[in-house]
């Protein structure tokens, strides 16, 4: 059973500092209609666009996209699939590399009994349990359209960071065109969550 934060409960940065705001914010993430189906437009609040995801064109055995910052073009990180046999996983990388040392963290959704439950654990580069013990978890339902990211405390106990809903318009679905909101708490790394609500995606779809 999870505790209440208290409210200066905070995980330290995944990404950088610099995507953490002191006050709540909310980003809409969607799905484009693109030549891979894998590209998604990031907006803020005020419908500016902050971010943009693009998808590897040539990517068949291992799907691989960039998460970039749209004034800069500047690439924030590389999500890479490395998913096998039932289980789905996804990598994380700073920048555009894929080499190991800038591997900041691993999601990893297993094949569940419940199909009508989420749960992906999220593992930072620097875990030592051997993918036995997460540093977040995303749970709640998927189809249901809400999800909850939780940062990890002592034991079992976490506190919820960030929450990621999806709306579907039934036309959208059908083009598969999703679209989420991110809601990030204060103080919360944004361009993480940002990318969890990608890699949801891609692990569903």
């Amino acid at each position: 059973m999870s505790s209440e934060p208290a409210e200066t409960a905070v995980p330290a940065p995944v990404v950088d500092a610099r995507y953490c705001a002191a006050g709540a914010t909310a980003f809409a993430v969607t799905k484009t209609i693109s030549v891979t189906g894998h590209d998604f437009t990031v907006n803020d609040a005020r419908g500016v666009a902050v971010m943009q995801v693009e998808a590897a064109v040539f990517s068949f055995l291992q799907a691989r996209s960039l998460l970039l910052d749209t004034s800069s073009r500047r690439p924030v990180l590389t999500l890479q699939d490395d998913s096998y046999m039932a289980t789905s996983r996804w990598q994380a990388y700073r920048g555009d590399s894929t080499s190991r040392r800038n591997l900041l963290f691993v999601a990893v959704k297993l094949s569940p009994l419940n199909l009508a439950r989420t749960k992906v654990r999220v593992f930072l580069a620097s875990n030592g349990s051997g993918e036995r013990v997460p540093d977040f978890v995303i749970s709640g339902s998927y189809y249901d359209g809400a999800c909850t990211v939780s940062a990890k405390g002592r034991g079992d106990d976490g506190y919820a960071i960030a929450q990621i809903t999806r709306q579907d318009t039934a036309g959208g679905a059908l083009l598969g065109r999703h679209t989420y909101t991110a809601r990030v708490n204060p103080g919360v790394d944004q361009a993480f969550i940002i990318s969890l609500a990608v890699i949801l995606d891609e692990m569903y779809h």
